[in-house]
């Protein structure tokens, strides 16, 4: 399967863009979430592509750890580490005024968020989490039905030393200490209202540091876009503000946890009309609905490693600590590994909240949505959570044991790709799981993910 056939026609729209913008920064979301660019100036960015027929990058990009330490598979070292074509995709330009060019040197950057394919027969690369994604939303559209979603994110604000926190105490819900923070959050409200990625809300959290804010949803790849390039723009501008923000799920020993809830429903291709909402259940979730929450619960224990990726998150999943730590969903439920609303058309969509704020937006929703069609596929119905603790699975109390589930679910492999999680476990264990074992250290997972996350 390839997007190639849209090349001609996107590399047409960024030449007639070069002519108004100083920088083009095709940009690649990694394994960790992480962007790897390379930046073109405009004047000379359709002479580059003429002359070289594309812009290369290294065909490893994908498999850079979290501190950037490399992983190769063996496909590329059978290659000789051959560079890889950056092909631009045709909905993900988006004006960058966060970054440090636009703002000190004024100039303006169009930041275009780009998948690697083979130089030979142009196909996408299956270690893609962006690419995965397409694969699985393309499936979604042949059954009529398309994703509404959005990511929900948390994060940690540190003063530059990067130990004490933007505030101390709980002070959740208050905009008196989100002063403390008014610059930065300011422009960064401006700098994603211009690249058309609006906040919807902002506040202080339950944690010393503590920020939520969330972004509004949108269908399709449209969504993990956004949220991709949000953490980006987030730990750009605060740096710039001399303060350090993480995502990481726990930061400090004293810290909250740092959630990415994902919300989403499912909608028909036409856009206009819910199909997790019936006024007519006594939920008022539709048969759709619940084949999503059971697939997703049925396979609750394997999404852990896709949805909380990292060593460190699985500090989050734990009891009292309002994260999920079972396989189970309730009814407006802040302890269940989903979280149903229910309220009306609108209003109706499903929470996960196992999902930290070191996670991949785009391996997010592959996950879930690969479970869904499960769910379709067997029309399963698992009721809500009872409250008797014994009826459930406990969730993984570690990555390594949660890549253990993934490896041996069969079913979500198959759905998703055996070669895109195959290299995600040997990733994994070889760039996390491997640095960090033996150590029970919050300073070590520092880092191993600050820097970046």
């Amino acid at each position: 399967m390839t997007f190639y056939k849209d090349y001609d026609k996107v590399l047409t729209k960024l030449y007639a863009e070069a002519k108004h913008c100083d920088i083009i920064n095709l940009t690649v979301c990694d394994i960790n979430g992480i962007p790897r660019s390379k930046d073109i100036p405009a004047d000379v960015f359709e002479r580059v592509i003429k002359e070289e027929g594309g812009i290369g990058m290294f065909s490893g990009v994908y498999t850079f750890g979290p501190n950037s330490k490399l992983f190769v598979p063996e496909i590329i070292k059978t290659l000789g580490y051959p560079d890889m074509f950056l092909v631009p995709a045709h909905t993900s330009l988006y004006n960058n005024t966060w970054c440090l060019s636009s703002k000190k040197h004024d100039q303006k950057v169009l930041e275009v968020i780009s998948d690697l394919h083979w130089k030979d027969d142009k196909t996408e690369f299956f270690h893609s989490p962006r690419h995965t994604l397409n694969r699985l939303l393309a499936k979604l559209a042949e059954k009529g039905l398309s994703i509404y979603s959005a990511m929900e994110y948390e994060f940690t604000v540190f003063e530059k030393d990067e130990i004490t926190p933007a505030w101390e105490g709980p002070h959740i819900y208050s905009n008196q200490i989100l002063q403390n923070l008014e610059s930065p959050i300011f422009e960064l409200r401006n700098s994603l209202k211009v690249a058309r990625i609006p906040i919807r809300s902002i506040n202080s959290e339950y944690g010393s540091g503590q920020v939520e804010i969330t972004i509004f949803p949108k269908f399709g790849i449209q969504a993990p876009d956004d949220a991709f390039l949000f953490k980006q723009a987030v730990l750009e501008t605060f740096k710039q503000h001399n303060f350090k923000a993480t995502f990481m799920s726990k930061s400090s020993e004293n810290s909250s946890t740092n959630s990415g809830h994902f919300n989403f429903s499912i909608w028909n291709s036409e856009k206009t009309k819910n199909l997790f909402f019936d006024p007519n259940s006594a939920d008022n979730l539709s048969t759709l609905a619940h084949q999503f929450i059971s697939g997703v619960v049925t396979h609750a224990k394997a999404l852990c490693a896709l949805l909380s990726p990292s060593v460190n998150c699985y500090r989050r999943l734990q009891p009292g600590t309002f994260a999920p730590y079972m396989a189970n969903w309730g009814i407006e439920s802040r302890e269940s590994f989903i979280r149903a609303k229910n309220e009306s058309e609108s209003c109706t969509y499903l929470e996960v909240r196992a999902s930290s704020g070191l996670s991949n937006p785009y391996i997010v929703l592959l996950g879930i949505i690969a479970a869904g069609f499960d769910g379709m596929s067997k029309n399963l119905n698992i009721p809500p959570y009872d409250g008797n603790t014994s009826n459930y699975d406990r969730l993984p109390t570690s990555l390594e044991e949660s890549l253990d589930c993934l490896e041996n679910d069969l079913e979500l492999k198959d759905i998703i790709g055996n070669s895109f999680i195959k290299h995600y476990i040997e990733f994994k264990r070889t760039l996390e799981v491997s640095i960090l074992e033996g150590y029970d250290s919050i300073e070590k997972e520092r880092e191993l993910y600050m820097t970046l996350l």
